[in-house]
């Protein structure tokens, strides 16, 4: 079989197809038992990272060789997941996550609600086409908020927007969409 990758190939290719662009994701939703996002909040979201999924090998030596296999186990980047927001002039953002995170445990009373975090906890980004419209979804689920980032701010600065990352943990993701609803 000739392998035929040339410039024109390419460009070909490349017009029938195009590129996915950093700018094409939204956060389309965000809920926990602890916190839910309203469509003014999710405007505020810079980014995202799009969730990753490996599926671990195991190996066995034989003379001196190692042969490498598929083990029946799939492993998902839950430990940290972590989504961008521009902070708002009041810091009602902020609060939100930091009242959810409270919920979550409260360092003041000593309580709060640590129970496992089920399917109804979920986030969901959307890749969305040239027309604005959303092509393909990534909802996870089993989300719970792990931590407000710090920020920084600079007293002589010149105003720039501030921005604040929130760190989330979850457990698996599914990209079908087909049971996510969405409004006007």
């Amino acid at each position: 079989m000739a392998i035929n990758q040339i410039i024109s190939n390419f460009n070909t290719v490349m017009a029938t197809r195009d590129f996915a662009r950093d700018n094409l994701y939204r956060l389309m939703s965000l809920k926990t038992r602890a916190l839910e996002l309203d469509e003014t909040d999710l405007l505020y979201c810079r980014g995202a990272q799009i969730p990753g999924r490996e599926n671990p090998s195991a190996s066995v030596n034989y003379h001196g060789m190692e042969f490498h296999y598929p083990k029946s186990s799939v492993k998902y980047d839950g430990g940290s997941y972590t989504l961008k927001f521009l902070l708002d002039a009041n810091s009602e953002l902020r609060k939100k996550f930091e009242e959810a995170s409270r919920i979550i445990f409260n360092d003041q009373s000593n309580t709060g609600n640590w129970r496992v975090p089920g399917t109804n906890d979920n986030i969901t980004i959307a890749q969305l086409g040239f027309n604005m419209e959303p092509i393909k979804y990534y909802t996870l689920y089993g989300v719970c908020l792990n931590k407000i980032e710090s920020y920084d701010s600079d007293f002589s600065g010149d105003g720039q927007a501030q921005e604040i990352s929130v760190t989330f943990t979850y457990n698996y993701y599914k990209t079908d969409g087909s049971e996510i609803v969405y409004s006007e």
